[in-house]
């Protein structure tokens, strides 16, 4: 296969240039966006092929672009390795005829109310939902469940677009600002209260390759709200770990139309009466850090893992069910402000991979997509407690040695 991957210019620079080139293989081309195309030059230099189109995410042209390009090619196939990719890259599929019912398939990883209606119809939990319209349609939902309610884009990424109503003026107030009487494309939910957990994972001709568990201490709205993302992985006697792994395949392997070889991001909750409700599930990986994190747990780097075994038939993993470390990882999002100092190193023990996306001297506003962070890190430990008290060490520190001021104190100096 020559493999076409739509590919955030974030996820080009997360990878070597030597790394990419055996997960691509020799004819195998990089797309993405020219916002970056000087980082991306320097990175790959003449290693990796790519090509760059303005607007990449938006630009409606791509996919008439790329269809052409396929078209000359003996044995293409497009890959999506981002969220926003997944179903043009089926519909290109579908239309050379690589693939039949690819975009139907990669709907139920898209679209979030026909995922959970799937789902619920497969005899799993989900919180009571309902797509809206208009008003009187979100207000008598709420009238019926209750509050709080989380109102969210069915094809939404990265947490853009979702809000948490609390009461009916929360409700009144989002109203308010909905810019037609009309919604298009939303749908509303039962505030689910339980803890959050990620299961990330990897499968090959429709082996599980590996299904990695994590419990999630921020979650994604905090996150967009201020607050680090903490994340990390089980204890390997806690049970809860085997269930979300045996939920998790599941949901792959029976309930959704899953594609043999893919990656999938998977979040859910366990409610207050112990059970498993399902947030969403996406098939691609998790961002952040979760492919570092999984590549220092695992001894894998699954991402490119994925791409190779799309064209090399010689390349099949073994499945694995244990991870050689435990792991967790943090992203700290900036804070609004002028970022005046930020510190380049680590000097803490334990924390395996470190990664400052901020610059100095730059100012700083709320993120909008959950891909926004200033701060990544990796830390290795023996067991939950230790990850989480290394994880607060890692947080501690950043903030204690970074440096922001006001907007309007930088301004006046």
């Amino acid at each position: 296969m020559q493999l076409i991957v739509f590919c955030p210019p974030k996820i080009i620079l997360q990878h070597r240039a030597e790394d990419w080139s055996v997960a691509l293989g020799r004819e195998g081309v990089l797309l993405s966006c020219a916002s970056r195309a000087q980082e991306i030059a320097a990175h790959l230099g003449d290693t990796v092929r790519y090509q760059l189109f303005d607007n990449f995410n938006d630009n409606a042209l791509v996919e008439i672009d790329v269809y052409e390009i396929a078209r000359e090619l003996h044995a293409p196939l497009c890959v999506a390795l981002a969220e926003i990719d997944v179903l043009r890259v089926a519909r290109i599929n579908d239309r050379l005829g690589i693939s039949v019912g690819a975009q139907e398939r990669a709907m139920f990883y898209r679209d979030k109310f026909l995922m959970k209606q799937r789902t619920r119809e497969c005899g799993f939990a989900i919180a009571e939902m309902a797509t809206i319209s208009n008003a009187t349609e979100a207000v008598r939902f709420s009238d019926l469940h209750g509050f709080p309610v989380v109102i969210k884009p069915r094809d939404g990424r990265g947490s853009n677009g979702v809000v948490v109503l609390r009461d009916m003026a929360r409700m009144r107030d989002w109203l308010l600002g909905q810019t037609s009487t009309t919604f298009h494309n939303l749908m509303i939910e039962k505030y689910v209260r339980g803890s959050h957990y990620i299961v990330n994972g990897l499968y090959i001709e429709g082996r599980p390759i590996l299904v990695s568990p994590v419990r999630v201490m921020t979650s994604a709205l905090d996150f967009l709200g201020g607050k680090s993302h903490d994340l990390h992985m089980l204890d390997a006697h806690n049970p809860m770990r085997d269930r979300l792994v045996d939920y998790a395949r599941a949901l792959v392997e029976r309930v959704l139309p899953s594609e043999p070889t893919m990656l999938f991001h998977l979040e859910l909750f366990v409610d207050e009466n112990d059970e498993i409700v399902l947030c969403e599930i996406a098939s691609r990986l998790g961002g952040v850090f979760f492919n570092q994190e999984i590549t220092h747990a695992w001894g894998i780097d699954p991402r490119m893992a994925f791409l190779r075994a799309l064209h090399d038939p010689a390349y099949r993993p073994e499945p694995m069910t244990e991870p050689l470390r435990m792991v967790g990882h943090i992203s700290i999002p900036p804070r609004v402000g002028l970022l005046r100092d930020v510190p380049r190193d680590c000097p803490l023990g334990g924390v395996l991979e470190y990664r400052i996306s901020a610059e100095k001297m730059t100012s700083y506003s709320n993120m909008k997509f959950t891909n926004s962070e200033i701060l990544n890190a990796i830390v290795a430990g023996q067991n939950e407690a230790e990850l989480r008290d290394m994880l607060y060490q890692v947080e501690q520190w950043f903030h204690d040695s970074c440096d922001w001021a006001a907007i309007e104190t930088a301004a006046a100096h």
